[in-house]
């Protein structure tokens, strides 16, 4: 009998690797692209103004949160769910920040589609989650 502790199994890497984001991200990149479309054939420059920088918004938001959780799930896992409700807060508190100033900054008036600008927000953020939920469950099927 030895008194030596039994060897250790290397703990596992974190992955960095975000399930989901490479389809999330086309899905959302295609209902941008679709309703910048529209928007060119339907109406103007603002309404094409509108949908870009819905698009921009949810890509650029949903990309920041989806990656600074799995980075926190990845290297501190008992903080993910916590660093899930800080990224959604803030997130909230952007998207007001920003429509507030583009209010605030007469670009709403002038430049931009608000009617534009919050659909593509809606439709990119359901094409965001749609595509989430499909590849979390195409996952679950394949096992």
């Amino acid at each position: 009998m030895t008194t030596e502790p039994p060897p250790r199994e290397p703990l596992p890497r974190p992955s960095l690797g975000v399930a989901g984001l490479r389809p999330a991200l086309v899905v959302t990149l295609a209902v941008a692209a679709v309703a910048t479309g529209a928007a060119a054939l339907l109406g103007g420059r603002e309404q094409v103004n509108g949908a870009l920088v819905g698009a921009a918004m949810v890509g650029g938001f949903f990309l920041f949160g989806t990656v600074s959780t799995g980075l926190a799930a990845a290297y501190a896992p008992r903080v993910a769910l916590f660093v899930a409700l800080l990224t959604y807060t803030l997130q909230v508190v952007l998207l007001g920040v920003v429509l507030v100033g583009l209010t605030r900054s007469g670009a709403i008036a002038t430049s931009v589609d608000v009617s534009w600008l919050a659909g593509v927000i809606i439709a990119g953020t359901l094409a965001w989650m749609a595509a989430l939920v499909v590849h979390a469950l195409a996952r679950e099927v394949r096992r």
